[in-house]
């Protein structure tokens, strides 16, 4: 009896420790340029990579680009001839400094083209001539490239757009849209090619996930939520909130995550009405709430999940009234989610629960779209459709009662309903509460 007992302890333990950083077959992304250059039918797919990283964090490459490539090489361009379905990409000579110091690129890679299922890899400085040659001789040819907002891990296209309105503001931000700039700079020296916008034809095809995507989630979104089942069962009162995200970052960096998907929020008190409160440092007191929403990205992709719990393992009679709302409207929209329900349908739902339990209904999200970035593309017209990922978070927000109450997944559509991606972290109160006071 002992030593069965033993093997499976001993398995148990090897799971919960295993950690693991997944990746994706270079025909991952050839099928992904195949579906776009199908899409566009016609005419050069131009797409480039980032040229800079962020100081102080880890390279992340540009969302769109990698979904296309995989590389992760600065100061890349992929060209896809989309009637031929030939993708060519175009990389830096890099010196042999650069080399020692930061590793080469796929160009240094014997047969390289083929390792990585591209029709060849050539310098940036063929590029030009390149793009000459294909120009079409019986009338305008087409560039299909990104003439949309780009998108990072934090922010999709709108909000891109919204804080380039807000910098503006200011007259003496000029920041400088590179987007932009390479366009203009596109059609002086192109004036012969139509420039199209290839962004709603990507967007859809990152709208629904593929196997290994929903695979690469699937681990992702467990691991998130086991990193912040350590936060609760940390939670104390006089403790910071900085301790919260230490024990859940520990999680993401033992279990292979590259980055947070996003600024970790772990806002206590008055802090949690801030929605997007980043400064972990406040000293929790008893009676408070903690709101925290934070999760890991794994090869490039991100989830979502929060949770809302009392600082001192004790809801108050206003405080469990409003968490009991947020949670059953977040239960009934994931139950009522499957294809072909409208986004409307469902938002209707979760409105009438409010209006039920006395509130208003205003903060009764649906949610938003989850994938290269937590806020990630999509057209939220369009119904409900397998292989869609996104992140369920009613909200009640009461500043002037310190109240504010979330309960956030992330969930996969499938072609039975929704898959709760984020799973094993409680949120019925009794079982809440227990992780506090464990």
């Amino acid at each position: 009896m002992v030593r069965p007992l033993l093997v499976v302890v001993l398995a148990l333990f090897a799971s919960a420790a295993h950690a693991e950083r997944m990746g994706y077959s270079p025909a991952e992304f050839a099928a992904r340029r195949e579906k776009l250059a199908l899409a566009v039918q016609s005419g050069l797919i131009v797409m480039f990579g980032a040229t800079e990283g962020t100081p102080g964090l880890r390279f992340r490459q540009d969302n769109d680009f990698f979904y296309l490539t995989g590389n992760e090489a600065l100061n890349g361009v992929l060209v896809i001839d989309a009637a031929t379905r030939a993708s060519h990409l175009f990389l830096p000579k890099l010196t042999a400094v650069q080399v020692r110091y930061e590793g080469g690129n796929w160009l240094d890679e014997t047969d390289g083209a083929k390792a990585h299922a591209l029709t060849s890899i050539q310098p940036i400085t063929e590029l030009g001539e390149f793009l000459g040659r294909r120009r079409g001789v019986s009338g305008p040819a087409t560039f299909w490239t990104r003439l949309s907002e780009r998108d990072d891990v934090g922010g999709g296209r709108i909000d891109a757009a919204i804080e380039a309105g807000r910098r503006l503001v200011n007259p003496f931000a000029f920041a400088t849209n590179q987007d932009a700039v390479r366009i203009a700079a596109l059609r002086l020296q192109f004036p012969y090619y139509e420039f199209r916008d290839v962004t709603p034809h990507i967007d859809r095809l990152r709208l629904i996930k593929t196997p290994r995507e929903i695979e690469i989630l699937r681990y992702s979104g467990r691991i998130s939520a086991e990193a912040m089942k350590r936060a609760i069962q940390a939670t104390a009162a006089d403790r910071f909130e900085y301790e919260l995200e230490a024990e859940a970052t520990y999680w993401h960096v033992k279990h292979g995550m590259q980055s947070a998907a996003y600024p970790a929020i772990v806002g206590s008190g008055p802090k949690g009405n801030q929605w997007h409160y980043e400064d972990s440092g406040r000293q929790m007191k008893a009676g408070e709430l903690v709101v925290m929403d934070y999760a890991g990205a794994l090869d490039q992709l991100t989830t979502d999940i929060t949770r809302t719990w009392p600082v001192s393992g004790r809801f108050s009679d206003a405080q469990r009234k409003a968490y009991d709302c947020v949670l059953e409207t977040q239960k009934a929209i994931i139950a009522a989610i499957k294809p072909g329900v409208t986004r409307d349908t469902v938002a209707k739902l979760a409105q009438d629960i409010y209006k039920r339990h006395g509130f208003d209904p205003v903060n009764a999200y649906v949610g938003h779209y989850v994938g290269l970035s937590v806020h990630d593309v999509g057209d939220w017209n369009a119904p409900f459709e397998a292989g869609m990922v996104m992140a369920i978070e009613p909200i009640i927000d009461l500043p002037e009662q310190q109240l504010h109450i979330r309960v956030e997944d992330t969930i996969l559509v499938t072609p039975a309903g929704a898959e709760i991606l984020t799973p094993g972290l409680p949120k019925e109160v009794d079982e809440l509460l227990a992780l506090i006071k464990r």
